[in-house]
């Protein structure tokens, strides 16, 4: 709380969008039928979002279509 709001933890934001980003790897990882290693489509999913997150009026998607760009650029070639 400060000055009588609800104000969420900024730490706390970093963790649920970080289990999200495992989230989506671990998808796109099970979509990939395990063709590609983890590491790389985890850095995959974190370098979209980062791409994605720069102009995005929007949080909420961002894992998914992160997870979608990632599955995309690593596995449909």
């Amino acid at each position: 709380m400060l000055d009588g709001h609800l104000v969420r933890d900024p730490h706390d934001l970093h963790a649920k969008v970080e289990a999200q980003l495992d989230q989506a790897a671990e998808e796109v990882s099970r979509r990939c039928a395990n063709q590609v290693d983890y590491q790389s489509i985890r850095q995959a999913v974190a370098a979209a979002y980062r791409r994605l997150s720069d102009k995005a009026k929007f949080q909420s998607f961002l894992p998914i279509l992160a997870a979608r760009a990632a599955h995309r650029d690593l596995c449909q070639r």
